[in-house]
């Protein structure tokens, strides 16, 4: 996805790199590393015109053998208005673990946001998510709740949209939530975050309970 930026745009980029550690990785409310910690690696792009992209890798080891856990690549553009941001572009998310095979474990999606101060909004559409082929569609908002000297609460709250079974012979679609509250402070160097989160409709996971996880991060 990065040969999609031109050269003169990447004369003013600048890029940049992360490393995490969290006890479980999370994805809309549930982990998609079967509650093993994981280690991410992660790449970002961004340059003077707007235009940004980025991917991120995780190894997965713990009640199972080491292995590939998540890849994720992403490209969009970002137009800053005052202070508003809108935003839209294209990711590939591709997961190692799935328990619902109505499901795919590699999908794209499209979507397109909104950020003002500590608020952000973004709306997605997915062509390839359900096995069927159909279009999902997934909502989230996420803010800043609180700041304290050191110390950031954040908020997340996300809808998916996803239709009917086949089978069921009805249209519309059903609605499942998923939730997240996390505290985040620097320590030195790094970040350390504490947070618990949950979804109604587990799809990487085989339990929809509340899980609590950590994670220490690094950017450079």
């Amino acid at each position: 996805m990065l040969g999609l930026l031109t050269m003169p745009t990447l004369a003013h980029a600048q890029l940049a790199g992360s490393v995490a550690l969290s006890s479980s990785e999370m994805f809309r409310g549930e982990t998609i590393s079967n509650s093993d910690p994981t280690l991410t690696v992660g790449v970002s792009l961004d340059t003077s015109s707007g235009v940004y992209a980025g991917a991120s890798a995780s190894l997965a080891a713990g009640s199972r053998q080491p292995r590939f856990n998540a890849l994720v690549q992403y490209i969009g553009y970002a137009h800053r208005m005052g202070e508003v941001t809108a935003e839209f572009g294209l990711i590939h998310r591709s997961y190692a673990h799935i328990v619902d095979i109505g499901y795919r474990r590699g999908f794209f999606e499209g979507f397109a946001g909104l950020g003002f101060r500590g608020v952000k909004a973004r709306a997605y559409i997915s062509p390839d998510y359900i096995i069927d082929g159909r279009n999902s569609y997934y909502v989230e908002l996420n803010a800043r709740l609180l700041k304290m000297e050191k110390f950031q609460l954040e908020g997340h709250a996300g809808l998916s949209l996803i239709p009917y079974d086949l089978v069921d012979n009805r249209g519309g679609l059903r609605h499942y939530r998923d939730w997240r509250l996390q505290l985040t402070r620097p320590l030195g160097p790094v970040f350390v975050s504490l947070g618990v989160n949950a979804t109604n409709y587990p799809v990487y996971s085989d339990s929809g309970r509340a899980r609590v996880f950590a994670s220490v991060s690094h950017a450079f």
